[in-house]
Formats: structure tokens, sequence, C-alpha cells
């Protein structure tokens, strides 16, 4: 049946938060008083609706982003339950990807923590409503002053309660909307409707000039004015509501359901921006329902019987179970055959979905996350690409090989379809040690990724630290000249290459120059010089990393008639590039990641030392509210390799990091030395002690 909603009516909102803060039992509670379930999900007992995976339900916590849909106050909202440890970041950032709201999920009792942090300023960077959850109202120890301090002084003044609670912690018996006042204030409430009316009005008023001048004036404003005035303070990022909800005591969850409804974005009014590659120029999409179809693929899932999924977030159109979709990175094409809105893991079909719409559709396995989708109209205007989806990378390795010899074939395809559906998971089969790596944000991470191959796949693996993917570059230029001469009997082997090399900027990779003249080189067998030295690059010289940042210039050289060969080319090539390698001051380069270390303030001295002996650099440290310090760091990868289990060591499991790579610097000279030996021994078969 067609939808019998418009664009103004559908607000799509990410559920995010630190994990632990309660945001998938806050789902649970917002179906259940929408009437869209007809029961109340746990995640201690494993009924949630929205942590449908195994994995998920033995860990008591999410680990993917899940779709979830009700209908509140004439409006659609659409649900994203999202992950709230670091380790699964790529998943949340798919969620807010899709949205035009974010509803951060705050433990009252915790406070602020590490990836509230980062949610909160991800969602700034892109322009979502945010709304904070005030979670778990009713537990011990919860102090709702000093919380919402916290909240105001790490996030800003814009920050405000839009409720304030009737007790709290185990008395906590209902909240009171600082926007519409009871006539009688309850005495137990920690800050009086009144104080916290003001301090939300003020914040309105400060957004709109004619607002202001009445308030000034003594003018009572209305609640609606209010409402529609907080709606557009929301779209500009000056008011973030605050609203107190205890999911078991049921207090607060219908009010929050009331804000997203009046106060949320639309999709209508948010435009996204991309580019029209035929004509070269950056656009910003509106949206409209009758526009060009233009959707994005956020999250794809491939299920054992179902096959691939991908999920749609539809901008701009319409599109229905039989529109051929395009896919505008390939050019490839597909009908869905159904559209589906998910529930969880339950899947229901829809015959259309307009713009600000999402839904899944199946087997079109061509599609990627970040693709943009488009309907094939014959004779339309060159199509907008939307931009990319922005994932940190993935920067803890593990090389893995199959318990048995029998799934070495099937250890690829599985490693393919996992690394299909997360964008912050890579594998690559590494050219010189033919060690296969998997990367991934955590060690965590990777033993998700791990019981993945073992319960889909029925593939078990073996684990163990790789090689630091580190990089060769150099430092000064150098000339070398090679002949490869070869005669054994018949059509002999020669090539004669002079060439010289220089370095480049640290990220302009490799270019390679012809400065042949005089056909001293035919032309016919330059490729071949370039493929040799691309081949060399691969390989790597003195470590076995690969070489960039490299000029390579081949000037010279001879060749003969009749043994010369594209080969004989290759080889000459390479082994002129290995001898000015290494005259031109080889460097070898390391990862470096970017740490955020947030501790106990206590503890403060103990990491700061720790990171020292990991020759790691403080660029900045924070004092946050709650007694914990936050430490921001660069530090080369190959001494955090297994950092996480060293934090927990050394707090006692009350510390956590985010890490993102950053940038190759050159190693200290005495650990190039090092590693270049350590290689040199490697490949002469000796044992390393």
């Amino acid at each position: 049946m067609a939808t019998t909603y418009h664009i103004t009516d559908i607000r799509n909102v990410a559920l995010a938060g630190h994990g632990a803060s309660g945001k998938t039992s806050l789902a649970d509670a917002l179906l259940f008083a929408a009437g869209a379930t007809d029961r109340r999900g746990s995640v201690d007992d494993g009924t949630s609706v929205s942590d449908v995976e195994d994995e998920e339900k033995r860990r008591h916590f999410t680990i993917d982003c899940h779709l979830l849909h009700l209908e509140w106050a004439q409006k659609q909202i659409h649900l994203i339950d999202s992950p709230g440890y670091p380790d699964f970041i790529g998943n949340a950032l798919s969620a807010l990807a899709a949205v035009e709201n974010v509803v951060i999920a705050v433990s009252a009792p915790a406070g602020i923590e590490v990836n509230t942090r980062r949610i909160f300023h991800e969602a700034s960077r892109l322009k979502l409503g945010r709304i904070i959850a005030l979670t778990r109202m009713d537990a011990d120890n919860v102090d709702f002053l000093r919380t919402l301090a916290q909240i105001r002084e790490t996030f800003g003044a814009q920050c405000v309660p839009f409720f304030v609670p009737i007790g709290q912690g185990p008395s906590l018996s209902g909240i009171v909307d600082a926007l519409n006042p009871p006539e009688e204030t309850p005495e137990d409430c920690p800050m009086s409707p009144s104080e916290a009316y003001q301090m939300v009005v003020e914040q309105i008023v400060e957004t709109d000039d004619d607002l202001m001048n009445r308030y000034l004036e003594g003018e009572t404003l209305s609640l609606t004015e209010l409402q529609a005035a907080t709606g557009r303070a929301i779209a500009r990022g000056q008011i973030v509501p605050i609203v107190c909800v205890s999911v078991r005591k049921d207090i607060g969850i219908k009010d929050l359901l009331n804000v997203i409804a009046d106060c949320g974005l639309s999709p209508a009014d948010v435009h996204r921006h991309g580019s029209v590659p035929e004509r070269e120029e950056d656009v910003d999409l509106e949206p409209h329902e009758e526009g060009e179809l233009v959707a994005q693929v956020f999250k794809t899932t491939n299920d054992l019987f179902m096959g691939k999924l991908s999920f749609l977030r539809i901008y701009s159109g319409k599109m229905t179970h039989d529109t051929t979709l395009l896919n505008l990175r390939t050019g490839k094409t597909a009908k869905p055959g159904h559209l589906y809105r998910l529930q969880g893991k339950t899947q229901e079909e829809v015959k259309e979905a307009i713009a600000g719409d999402i839904v899944a559709v199946p087997k079109f396995d061509d599609l990627h996350i970040s693709d943009t989708v488009t309907s094939t109209v014959s004779g339309h205007a060159p199509h907008v690409v939307l931009d990319p989806i922005k994932f940190p990378l993935p920067m803890v390795p593990r090389a893995v090989e199959p318990k048995t010899r029998e799934d070495e074939p099937k250890i690829s395809v599985g490693l393919a379809k996992i690394a299909d559906e997360d964008p912050t998971f890579t594998y690559r089969r590494d050219a010189q040690t033919h060690e296969l790596v998997i990367s991934g944000m955590s060690e965590l991470h990777l033993d998700v990724i791990q019981n993945r191959l073992k319960n889909r796949y029925k593939l078990d693996i073996n684990t163990h630290i790789p090689h630091v993917p580190y990089l060769e570059t150099i430092g000064g230029e150098a000339e070398a000249h090679h002949r490869h001469k070869k005669q054994t009997g018949g059509r002999g082997q020669f090539a004669d290459v002079q060439l010289r090399i220089r370095p480049r900027d640290r990220g302009a990779g490799f270019n390679f120059v012809d400065a042949i003249k005089g056909g001293v080189i035919p032309g016919q067998y330059i490729p071949a010089v370039e493929k040799g030295i691309r081949e060399q690059l691969e390989k790597g010289v003195v470590s076995g990393n690969p070489v960039v940042d490299v000029e390579a210039e081949v000037f010279f050289g001879g060749y003969h008639a009749v043994d010369s060969s594209e080969q004989a080319f290759k080889t000459a090539s390479a082994a002129a590039f290995r001898k000015a390698f290494l005259e031109a001051r080889p460097i070898l380069l390391e990862p470096i990641v970017s740490l955020e270390v947030v501790v106990p303030i206590e503890k403060f001295g103990d990491i700061s030392a720790d990171l020292a002996t990991r020759r790691g650099h403080i660029t900045g440290m924070e004092a946050l509210p709650g007694g914990v310090q936050s430490i921001q760091a660069t530090v080369p990868l190959s001494e955090v390799l297994r950092y996480a289990t060293d934090l927990k060591s050394m707090t006692g499991g009350r510390g956590s990091y985010t890490m993102e790579f950053r940038s190759y610097e050159p190693v200290p000279p005495n650990i190039q030395q090092t590693i270049i030996e350590r290689w040199a021994k490697a490949r002469a078969g000796v044992e390393e002690e």
C-alpha cells in the first residue's frame, strides 16, 4: 500500500551515546509506549527488539545498528539504535549519517563518558538536531543538579532541562514539564520548575529577536510559540533539550516522544551535500517527494537465508518495489522486487517509500556503503552523487589463519562479506610475509569478528600480532645503473637501465618520469621499466614494506635488438631502483595514531608516565566533571597494539580510550636499524632469539 504520510511527517532519529547508557532499553520502551510492540523487550532476558544477533544477546550490548519504527502524534518516526562502545563506532557513524536527529543517552549515575563526548561532537559536525535523554534517573547515586551542571559544562549552555524530576534515584516518581509546569510545584523537585522554565525560555528567546523583545517587555509567550522556536533553534544547534527518563518506572518515555515529534527536524529541514561529477560542481540536494530519486546506502548485512540486504536512506523522490535502481558508482542496475522496513529482525514489506524514508532492498549485491542510488530515468539531468560517509581507519591488526587447511579457500569469502558490512574492518594479504591480516578498531572488535566467522560461516581461526604496517621512503637523491644480461642458450636476456630517484612530499605517492632521449631505450619497453619499479615498490627494499613518496626518473640505458624483452627491462629497472634506494638515505615510516584516554583523575600520572615509555607525546589534557581526566596524545601504533588490555590492567577497568590513524612519521634511527636487521635475518632464514 502507498504511504499515507509526507516528508514533513517523518522524524529520523539515531539513539546514541556511551555503552551501558541504556539506549537499547530506551528503544524498547519507546516502541512499547507507542504501541509498536505488545510487550516491552528486555536486554537482560534477551527479548529486546533491537538486539537481534546472538552475539549481542550473549554480551548484553549493541554491536550493530538496528532499525526500528513507530508512529506518534501523527509522525512517522524511524529509530536507529546504534552501538555505544568506541570499538563499534563505525556502526554508530552509519546511523548518524542516515538521520536528522540524534537522541544522546547519558546515564544519570555515570554522567558524561568518553563516547558521549565523541557522539555529541560528531552530531554537531553533521548539524543534526540533538536531544539528551538523561537515563536511569531511578538508579542509586543520582544527583540531577550535578549531572545537569556536568552536561552544561561539557557541551555548553544550549543544553537545558525541558523536564525536572520529581524526586531522584529510587525515590523518582515523575517529571515536570518546564515549559508547561503545574500550578503547584511538587516539594521534592531538585530544581524548581520556575527556575527550569526561566533557563529554557531565556535560551530559546536568545535565538529569536522578536521573542526576545516581547519577553523583555514582560509578555508571556505561548507554549506553541516556544515549541516552534525550539524546533528552529534545534536545527541551528542553539538548543539541546534534556529529558529525564526512567525505563524501569516508565517515566519520561512519552514526553521524549513528544519532544521528538514536536521539535525534531524533518527530512525537509535539511539539505544534503553532494556533487554533480559531469559538471564538476558541488550541490546541496533539496529534499522533495516529487524530485529525482536520490538515495544512499548507509548499511548492509549478509543474511544466511535472505542474502544481502542494503539499507537505503531516501533523500529525494520516491521508490517502489519495481523501480529500476542505478548504482552511480558502478553503473549497474537492478530491480529490488521488494522493499522492506525493519522492526529489529522482523521485515515488513512496503510497496512505496518517499523522501525521508529508510528501507532495505534485497539481493543488489553490487551495492556498498556510501553508494548513491538513483532511478534509471532516460534524458534526465546529470545525477547528484552524495558525499561518502566518513569512517575512521581501522588500526588494530591481527594476522589470521584457519585452524584447518580445508578452510583456507573459504576464509577470504567470509572476511569479504564481513568487510562489506563493516567499513571499520579490513583484511589484506601481506605480499612479503604472506600473512592474512585483519584490522579493526580494537581487540574487542576483532574478537566479535572472529566469533562471527565461527557462528555464521563455521570458520575457526588462530590469530597473532602481525608485522606493523611500516612504509619505506627516502631522504635524499641518488642514481643507479643496472645491466641485466643473461645467456642460457638460444635467445638471451638483455636490458640496461640508468635511473635517478628523489623524495616527494609526504602523501604525494609515486611518480614515474620518462626522460629517455634518442631512443636508447625504445618506447615499447618504457612501460616495462615503470612496471618493474612499481613491483619493487610493493615489495620494499630494506624492510619488506611498501615504498611511498618517491619519484623515479629513467634517463639512459641500452637494449639489444634480439635479446631485449619486457621481462628483461622489468628485472633491470627493479635492480637499479634497489641500488639507488640504498644510496638515497632509506627511511622507515611508522603509523602514528591519535589517542584520547579518559581515566580517573588519580590515575593521570600513571597513564602519562606509561605513554612516555611508549614514545607517546601528550598533545592536550582536560579535567572533566565527575573526577575523570582526558589525555590526548600521539603514539606509534607499534606501541599500543595491546593497549586495551594494558589500560584495563592499569585502571582496574575504569579507563577507556579512542584511537584513530593520524599520520606516518619517520622511525627513530636505532629502532629502524633493529627492524631492518630483523627483516634481513628473517629473509636469510635465521631464527630470532
